[in-house]
């Protein structure tokens, strides 16, 4: 059985690799949506991603979205995805700075035409930082194309000072509830 992970993030097939499984990597390219929930947006997109690669082959496809919802923010604005520039990762940082927020991993698995989704919460608490360190975050680079415009598993990671939940889901992929539905799939624990 081929098993094909629905994205190009470096960040789900290091995950996915450093966990043990054999898959290959494809682009799904469905066009993502923001919703005003969280949790509809995150396993929207997956399970859209999942299905565009999946239709038409007997494949395991495996597909993931991460956001950012900070729930100080006014409405429309607090769901956050991906930076798309430096100007993005200052706004998202500071945004989410000295406040909790939450990061939504929607994961599904598809095979034809049968699908399965579901989501994972982890909660966040960043300290408060200097605007210096904002600006020299941002001119790094790392937080573009990185949902809430940082990555935990590099410099940002200095700005953590708690989380509730699963590590590997504000990386960009919750291994434990993903490892739960691929074996439903048949996709062998490694």
């Amino acid at each position: 059985m081929r098993f094909v992970l629905a994205s190009e993030s470096a960040r789900r097939v290091d995950l996915l690799r450093a966990a043990g499984y054999d898959f290959v990597a494809a682009r799904s390219g469905f066009p993502e949506v923001s919703l005003e929930d969280p949790r509809e947006t995150a396993e929207t997109n997956a399970r859209g991603k999942a299905l565009a690669v999946a239709g038409g082959t007997d494949s395991v496809v495996l597909a993931a979205d991460t956001v950012v919802y900070a729930p100080g923010l006014p409405a429309g604005k607090r769901v956050l995805g991906q930076a798309k520039d430096a100007e993005d990762v200052r706004r998202m940082l500071k945004s989410l700075l000295g406040r909790p927020h939450e990061v939504y991993s929607g994961v599904a698995v598809a095979r034809g035409d049968r699908v399965i989704w579901g989501h994972a919460m982890t909660t966040v608490r960043m300290r408060s930082v200097a605007d210096r360190e904002v600006e020299s975050y941002a001119r790094l680079g790392e937080g573009i194309g990185k949902a809430g415009g940082y990555a935990i598993q590099g410099r940002a990671g200095a700005f953590v000072e708690w989380i509730g939940g699963d590590y590997t889901n504000v990386v960009g992929l919750p291994l434990a509830l993903t490892g739960r539905m691929l074996a439903r799939f048949g996709v062998p624990r490694p």
